[in-house]
């Protein structure tokens, strides 16, 4: 089992989340004493659920809503005008 801090799992969660999804336990400490574990989720047989599982069952939970449309990436907004660094060097001047 892992060993991680709070600061340390604040700081680098993706990487935590990444090895609690893999299979790995983490035990989350705070000041040196254990605070709580991270670990992969589990069904009612034990088991790990697949993702699409996992979101049906939450769906079915009342807990989230599943899309009924494909997402539909969007454009950037455009920048129009002075940038922000450029306010900020004025302002600052």
């Amino acid at each position: 089992m892992k060993r991680v801090g709070s600061r340390e799992l604040r700081n680098h969660l993706g990487r935590y989340l990444r090895l609690a999804a893999s299979g790995e336990d983490v035990l989350v400490t705070r000041r040196g004493k254990p605070l709580a574990r991270l670990m992969p989720a589990r069904d009612e047989r034990g088991e790990t659920p697949l993702t699409d599982e996992w979101l049906r069952l939450l769906a079915a939970e009342g807990h989230i809503r599943l899309a009924t449309k494909p997402f539909r990436p969007r454009k950037p907004p455009l920048n129009r005008g002075k940038s922000l660094s450029r306010i900020l060097i004025r302002d600052r001047g």
